[in-house]
Order: C-alpha cells, then sequence, then structure tokens
C-alpha cells in the first residue's frame, strides 16, 4: 500500500546524530494524536491511499483515550490502532500520552526533573511536586496492552530527523526542549519557539513537524519575530483546513488531531515538490474559516 523507510535511529541525549534514512518520497502524510480512534485512523488511512502519498508518518499519541472530550467510547481500540500504525508508518515517534500509559519518561522535560517514584505517587503528590508544569492524565482511560505493543511502543523515539525532498525535517510530537510534550506548554512561546529554532539550526535543520496541540487546521511559525501575526497571536499564524505554500526560511507546523474530541480533525501532507502542506479534515460538517 505505502513505500517503507528504513531507519537506523542513533538518538542521544546530549548528542544529536541524524538517522539514516533512504527515501524517495515526495508526497508525504503526517498523522498524530491518535488517541486509540480507529474509526478516525482507517478513514484517514483510505484518505492517504487516494491522494497517492508515498510515506505515512505518525507523531505519536496512539494511546490516551480522553473520557470527558472523547466521541467514540464504543469503538476505541488501542490494539487495532498499533497494529495499523505498525503496518503502514514508516517512521512513528512517541508522545506524551503514550509514555504516560508506558509509565516512562521523557528524555527531554523542558527542565523539569520526575522523582523515581513519579508513577506511585498520588494525584495530590503529582501536584504538589510538579505544580502546574506537567499535564494532567486524569481523563484518559486507563489501557490495556498485550507485551508485544507494550515492547513496540517502548522503543519508539521522541524524534527523528528525516530527509524529505532535499530538506532536513525534524519529526516530533511536539517543540524542543519539550519534544514528547510530556510537560505542560509555555505561555511565552516566543521564547520557547526560540530555543525550537536554536534547535533546529543546530542539527542543520529547516523544517519541523509536530502535533500535540489539536489544532484545528495550520499553525506555522517561522523564526521568532519574522511574522507581525505571530506576535499578536502569541506565536503561530494559524490558518484553517486546506493547502498552504511554505516560504524557503526555517519554519515549525503544527498539524490538527486525528481522534475525534469534538474537533474538527484530519490529518496532513507535506509536498517537497510545490514546497506546501495540506490539512485535510476528516469532518467537514464541522469546518469553519479563520
Amino acid at each position: 500500500m505505502f513505500a517503507k523507510a528504513f531507519v537506523e535511529r542513533k538518538l542521544d541525549l546530549f548528542k544529536f546524530e541524524e538517522p539514516k534514512i533512504k527515501t524517495f518520497f515526495v508526497r508525504i502524510a503526517f498523522i498524530t494524536d491518535i488517541h486509540e480512534d480507529v474509526v478516525s485512523l482507517e478513514k484517514a488511512l483510505r484518505l492517504i491511499e487516494r491522494e497517492k502519498c508515498d510515506q505515512i508518518i505518525c507523531l505519536g499519541d496512539i494511546l490516551g483515550y480522553p473520557y470527558l472530550r472523547g466521541k467514540y467510547e464504543a469503538t476505541r481500540n488501542a490494539g487495532a490502532c498499533i497494529r495499523l500504525i505498525r503496518q503502514y508508518c514508516g517512521i512513528v515517534v512517541v508522545g506524551n500520552h503514550d509514555l504516560f500509559h508506558l509509565q516512562k519518561f521523557p528524555k527531554y522535560s523542558a527542565g523539569f526533573r520526575f522523582p523515581d517514584n513519579w508513577y506511585s505517587l498520588s494525584p495530590e503528590q503529582k501536584v504538589e511536586i510538579g505544580g502546574s508544569k506537567v499535564w494532567n492524565y486524569a481523563d484518559d482511560y486507563p489501557v490495556e496492552l498485550n507485551d508485544d505493543d507494550r515492547a513496540y511502543l517502548d522503543k519508539l523515539p521522541e524524534f527523528v530527523f528525516g530527509h524529505f525532498g532535499g530538506k532536513k525535517v525534524l519529526v516530533s510530537h511536539y517543540a524542543y526542549p519539550n519534544l514528547s510534550g510530556y510537560v505542560l506548554l509555555n505561555r511565552h512561546e516566543n521564547k520557547k519557539m526560540a530555543g525550537h529554532f536554536r534547535f533546529l539550526h543546530e542539527n542543520e535543520c529547516v523544517l519541523s513537524i509536530c502535533g500535540h496541540r489539536h489544532i484545528e487546521g495550520l499553525g506555522i511559525y517561522y523564526e521568532p519575530g519574522e511574522s507581525r501575526l505571530a506576535k499578536l497571536f502569541n506565536g503561530h499564524d494559524y490558518y484553517s483546513f486546506g493547502e498552504k505554500r511554505l516560504k524557503d526560511k526555517a519554519c515549525s507546523i503544527s498539524i490538527p488531531a486525528l481522534a475525534d474530541n469534538g474537533q474538527v480533525n484530519g490529518f496532513a501532507i507535506l509536498d517537497t515538490v510545490n514546497n506546501s502542506i495540506n490539512a485535510m479534515s476528516l469532518n467537514t460538517n464541522r469546518r469553519f474559516v479563520l
């Protein structure tokens, strides 16, 4: 159905060595924040096949059904989602909800230090230690994983560098130094994104693509201070679903969530020939225009 990439990952906390990726990809589909929604995942895969994409990349949060917001309790299926992602995605990174259900700590946590007994603490103790710096996963349903699925998720990296259309691209669930999105968003987004762009430049990247934020459409951020709108709207320029041409400048892109949490959900396609990103909706009846 889709071409596969061979990835030799060499990831180290202090030394950033790029993985070796054999690729001839032109159109790359990105999915993220599946949250056990197998119905939306299957629908997205059918659309991606129709769009004749060369590769699919998953940006994490395969797990984590949010019972307070989720609209698919009767059909949620973590195991089926993992099987489909293993079958069709050439590159997969881990998200914050994946780490939480695996009871793992992120390597990149924006300076927050987790105590060794973090997962045995009560919610009140976590709040006392973490304050407002760590996500509260109280609205996630527990998930049961078989040994094979758990071993697969356990090996997923927090980021991967890929080469697409002559560009080196950072693939992660969220922005450096919070690459898995495990700690909370920083309100001072311009300052945070400055560190993210330094990470891009240090690793000779011109583009990063992430999820995590569950936005309805696209969030595009060029160099800090590059856009006047970015200053007004807390960092990113936001666009509704559809295709957007990219400037020939370093850029960070946020894409929509796949899970149906009452928002307009979807996925994105990077076209390396046209230098564009296209956010495609799975729920056109709920679309709105920005």
